[in-house]
């Protein structure tokens, strides 16, 4: 849909112009029109206009001048403007200023028409342009480095739809490590930032960080880091040969391992900072990469891992049976905030899967009730709880009672609370949708109530969208969603059934019922009527007349 706005200070052409583009059916027009220049402007400044159709020489404002602040408004707007043979020195300047058009005003409406259809043609050919795709992947490019840490993220957080996109994200993101390789981890913990408190200072420490370990690391390994919480940073190594046999693991640990002093080393005496780096012991599958960076970071926060300068290696012994524990304590706890994140924003089937996973890993943690089904017991009721107390639409409010969540010795095994979470959630995203529900039905009756109650004034989307709180376009595009009507369609149909109404009313003549209904002129409700019901206005009324005696 493109929005076009006529400018004439003569009410006969003004009137003209209007009926002639209501008349376009090729290409869906909202049409606006303005007797001054001051009253253009005022458009502009309401709501976008895509198409200007405007007479060169106005009073107070030239068309050229409005032109200039069309330009400022709406620099993407085509303006066509209509001309006499004396404005030749007009014409140069406009052609100058980039209009799309210019038109004698003796050349009829086929030449008008056929100028409104080639602006409207290089507006959709400037939406489509390759320019636009060429533009967006530079600015992909450019965002590269912050979308590769925010996937990555997202994989040591354990999210199965990350892990489970890996080979296409790789390629997307230009991530030069191996989808199907093993990888290896080191984490780096800053110990003392010492004088650099700001942000910019430690931005570009994060960086030379990065810099100093990939070049000592380059000659065996090939990397890709990420900065997390306020002062560490993780390393994705794999080894830079393209064959990634057993020996080759072997010798990159190895070199790995005993290059740490080196980095730290080099850190202290060029950025004076000192650094403690942990290393795991081994390099593991792409999904099992959670549940090393959770051990590596157990590491650092507990033991000999609370000091400063240390160099911290994972034991192959030893680690699995405080595995389990940190999974519930670090990824499922990103997946609690993926839950409430889903039960937000309305996405169902995602927050079924995610609660299935929690719910299934729990199950799996031994006799009831264990430590681990306690913790996420009580996370899972701090995600409903919310939405129990402000989303109830329900003359049953009981419905969504947690009360019973309050204590979990009320429940007799693991199964039976599973259960209750998966009904309850289901209710709370009934009773979100019935909400929603409601909302649409509300913003239905508040659009037709306005259009059939401000029938003489204005009923543009513009004035529309200014009434009900919503943008023009998309409320266009959400009335036809819910209702499966376009709004002018609507409109069309209440102007139709009215008039129907007045013309079977003696009192009132045809052009007081064109002016009733916010028509422009008669003339131009006589061909809306004509069109729509194959009679005019005055051939309904007679044929009304003769129906009832």
């Amino acid at each position: 849909m493109y929005r076009i706005l006529i400018v004439d200070d003569e009410p006969l052409i003004l009137n003209g112009l209007v009926q002639l583009c209501s008349r376009i059916t090729d290409i869906e027009l909202e049409v606006y029109a303005a007797s001054t220049s001051q009253e253009a402007l005022a458009w502009l400044t309401r709501t976008k206009v895509d198409i200007v159709l405007s007479d060169i020489r106005m009073p107070g404002m030239s068309g050229l001048e409005l032109h200039q602040e069309i330009t400022k408004q709406w620099p993407k707007c085509k303006v066509i403007f209509l001309t006499g043979y004396s404005d030749f020195s007009y014409i140069q300047q406009a052609i100058r200023q980039g209009s799309v058009d210019y038109i004698l005003k003796t050349e009829g409406n086929a030449k008008i028409l056929d100028s409104i259809h080639r602006a409207a043609g290089e507006l959709e050919e400037e939406r489509n342009r390759d320019s636009l795709y060429i533009q967006a992947q530079e600015q992909k490019m450019l965002a590269l480095p912050y979308l590769q840490q925010q996937y990555l993220s997202d994989i040591l957080q354990g999210d199965c739809k990350a892990i489970g996109s890996i080979h296409e994200k790789f390629d997307d993101l230009h991530i030069e490590l191996s989808d199907d390789s093993p990888c290896l981890l080191m984490i780096a913990r800053i110990d003392d930032w010492g004088d650099m408190h700001s942000s910019t200072d430690r931005a570009l420490f994060y960086f030379a960080l990065d810099n100093i370990t990939s070049e000592l690391l380059m000659p065996l390994t090939k990397s890709l880091s990420m900065k997390y919480e306020k002062s560490k940073m993780v390393w994705f190594l794999q080894p830079a040969e393209a064959a990634q046999a057993t020996e080759g693991w072997t010798r990159t640990i190895l070199f790995v391992r005993e290059m740490l002093e080196e980095i730290q080393q080099t850190c202290i005496k060029l950025l004076k900072c000192p650094i403690s780096l942990a290393l795991a012991a081994d390099a593991v599958e792409w999904p099992a990469i959670t549940q090393k960076f959770d051990l590596l970071n157990m590491m650092l926060h507990s033991g000999l891992g609370i000091g400063k300068e240390l160099i911290l290696l994972e034991q192959s012994k030893g680690t699995k049976g405080t595995l389990a524990e940190m999974r519930l304590s670090s990824v499922h706890l990103h997946k609690i905030e993926y839950l409430k994140a889903c039960m937000e924003n309305g996405h169902e089937e995602s927050f079924f899967e995610t609660l299935d996973e929690l719910l299934s890993f729990a199950s799996q943690a031994g006799s009831f009730p264990s430590g681990i089904q306690l913790e996420l017991y009580f996370l899972l009721v701090s995600v409903f709880l919310p939405h129990s107390l402000r989303d109830s639409v329900s003359d049953s409010p009981a419905e969504l009672d947690l009360g019973k969540f309050t204590q979990m010795e009320w429940f007799e095994s693991w199964h039976q609370i599973c259960e209750e979470f998966i009904l309850t959630a289901r209710r709370i995203f009934e009773q979100k949708q019935a909400g929603l529900n409601v909302q649409e039905n509300e913003l239905i009756w508040k659009i037709q109530n306005y259009i059939t109650t401000h029938m003489s004034g204005d009923v543009s989307l513009t004035k529309i969208g200014e009434v009900v709180g919503h943008n023009p376009s998309y409320l266009s595009r959400l009335y036809k969603k819910l209702t499966g009507q376009g709004l002018s369609a609507f409109i069309n149909d209440v102007r139709l059934e009215k008039s129907k109404s007045m013309l079977e009313e003696d009192d009132l003549k045809v052009h007081e019922i064109a002016a009733e209904l916010g028509f422009l002129s008669s003339q131009y409700f006589h061909r809306f009527f004509k069109k729509a019901t194959n009679l005019t206005p005055q051939e309904y009324r007679e044929l009304k007349k003769e129906q009832n005696e």
